[in-house]
């Protein structure tokens, strides 16, 4: 099969275009012939080898979590799926393996696509969607009435976020750029507000939640934002474990202040209901840029400039 792989980590231009094995499929997987596939932080951040001490360098390796695709083959415990089905879902295998004609995962990583989208958007959903769904409702379970601000509301996870903060009942303040202002204002935010006019570290109002999603500030500039028992949150697990002396010293005496983080989880009952949702027309996702896998190195390098209003999707096939 058509694969772009890696034999090193590096930049965008490490990505070489050829044929591999197609991979063998166990009891509890299924094979799914990938026809899209979108880019997250993740995969270019593990191109560079920002996880190579944590996941190895099994080269050659197929980058990619993200992937929309039809089952080729079912394992002999697979019940949800059969051969035929069109599945959207993140891809559980180390460093994922997405970007090639075919890849593998297990029955909970996916759910059947809702008709109502594209396979285009089908594979822009599943990390986004999961992550906020999961860092809103579980890690810090945000409640009808409460305030968050979406700092990166612009991107995939910020624009999803402000919608299933909305589904979830809250008050959403949405940071972006001004050149970002139509773009996330069409996702109904309670208030936008440029970071390049005006200080967020200086604005004279109080959250509960501050979704740092961007990553440009910390739990111990921003805590004096929250209100009592307000969270600081991001998605730099990993940065944050690290730091976890300094924001337990933080947390000190700041009246119930939290920073948290997370790591999405695979779970298809979360899927199916971000499915749900999708055919209830109260979610949907923005698309920026799509390209072929032999545009591969191109693709990598535009997304992680980090400038994209919404997803960026490789087509694999038709």
């Amino acid at each position: 099969m058509k694969a772009a792989i890696i034999n090193q980590f590096g930049g965008p231009k490490v990505f070489e275009i050829r044929d591999i094995e197609r991979p063998e499929i166990k009891a509890d997987q299924i094979l799914i012939k990938v026809i899209t596939v979108s880019i997250n932080p993740i995969d270019w951040k593990q191109r560079k080898g920002n996880h190579k001490f944590i996941l190895g360098s099994p080269f050659p390796i197929v980058l990619g979590y993200d992937v929309c695709g039809e089952v080729e083959e079912a394992g002999t415990g697979i019940t949800k799926f059969k051969n035929g089905d069109i599945v959207f879902g993140v891809l559980d295998n180390k460093y994922g393996g997405a970007m090639a004609e075919y890849a593998v995962g297990h029955e909970n990583c996916f759910s059947i696509k809702p008709d109502n989208i594209s396979n285009e958007e089908a594979a822009a959903f599943p990390m986004v969607s999961l992550t906020s769904l999961q860092a809103l409702r579980d890690t810090v379970n945000l409640k009808p009435e409460q305030t968050i601000l979406i700092n990166g509301a612009s991107g995939g996870v910020g624009h999803v976020a402000i919608q299933i903060a909305k589904i979830l009942g809250a008050r959403v303040i949405a940071v972006s750029s001004t050149q970002s202002k139509d773009f996330v204002e069409q996702f109904k935010p309670d208030l936008f507000i440029d970071y390049k006019t005006q200080d967020i570290l200086k604005l004279d109002m109080k959250v509960d939640i501050f979704f740092d999603v961007a990553a440009n500030y910390t739990f111990p500039k921003t805590k004096h934002l929250l209100n009592p028992g307000g969270v600081y949150l991001n998605l730099e697990y990993i940065n944050t474990l690290k730091k976890m002396p300094v924001n337990w010293l933080h947390q000190l005496f700041s009246k119930g202040k939290k920073a948290r983080s997370l790591l999405m989880k695979h779970n298809n009952a979360d899927l199916d209901l971000i499915s749900q949702w999708i055919i209830e027309n109260k979610l949907r996702i923005s698309l920026d840029k799509t390209f072929t896998l032999e545009k591969i190195s191109d693709a990598h390098e535009y997304a992680q400039q980090g400038h994209n209003k919404g997803k960026n999707v490789v087509v694999i096939s038709n």
